[in-house]
C-alpha cells in the first residue's frame, strides 16, 4: 500500500472509552498535529476493518514539512487552530468541558516507515499532553505496511490495552 524510503508518515489515535479520535501529524524530526488534513471521530464499537481503515487515510494524509519553512512555523506557533477543534469535539459530542473529554484518554502514536507501521502506546502524563516515557519497547506493535485494515485495527485496539491511563 505505502512505498517510502527514509521518509516517515505519522498520525495519533486516541481512545476515551467513548470515541476514537484520528488525527494526522505532519513535520519532519518534530511533528505536530495538522488539523488542516482534517480528523474523523469514530465511535466505540467500530469494526476492527473500519478503524484500520481510518488509521490508513490518516497515515496517507501526513505530510514532510521542513522546519525551517514557514508552513511548519505557523502549524507550531499558532495554538488557535488547537483551541477551536476542542471547543468543537466538545460541543458536537456533549462533552462537559475540556477535562470530561480527556479524562481517561488514551493515544497511540501510529509510524509509517519504509515497509513498516509502528504503533506506540504512551502514557496520559496530564490533561492533554502523552509521553512515551515509562512504555516499554515491548508494548510497540510493528506491523507490515501492507497489512489487512482489519489485522491494523486489531492491533491499535491491542495497543491501547498497553497504554499508561490517568484520570484527570
Amino acid at each position: 500500500m505505502f512505498k517510502l524510503k527514509n521518509n516517515k508518515l505519522r498520525a495519533s489515535v486516541y481512545y476515551n472509552d467513548a470515541h476514537y479520535i484520528l488525527l494526522t501529524f505532519s513535520g519532519h524530526s518534530i511533528y505536530i498535529m495538522d488539523l488542516k488534513k482534517g480528523y474523523k471521530v469514530l465511535p466505540n464499537d467500530l469494526l476492527d476493518e473500519e478503524l484500520g481503515c481510518y488509521a490508513k487515510l490518516a497515515l496517507i494524509k501526513s505530510e514532510q514539512i521542513k522546519g525551517s519553512s514557514d508552513k511548519f512555523n505557523q502549524m507550531y506557533n499558532d495554538k488557535k487552530p488547537y483551541q477551536d477543534w476542542i471547543k468543537k469535539i466538545i460541543k458536537e459530542y456533549d462533552y462537559k468541558n475540556k477535562t470530561a473529554l480527556f479524562n481517561n484518554m488514551n493515544r497511540c502514536s501510529l509510524e509509517l516507515t519504509d515497509d513498516e507501521i509502528t504503533i506506540s502506546p504512551l502514557n496520559h502524563l496530564r490533561m492533554d499532553h502523552w509521553v512515551g516515557e515509562g512504555i516499554p519497547d515491548s508494548a510497540i506493535i510493528t506491523l507490515k505496511s501492507n497489512c489487512s485494515d482489519e489485522v491494523l485495527g486489531a492491533s491499535i485496539k491491542e495497543a491501547f490495552t498497553r497504554c499508561i491511563s490517568r484520570k484527570v
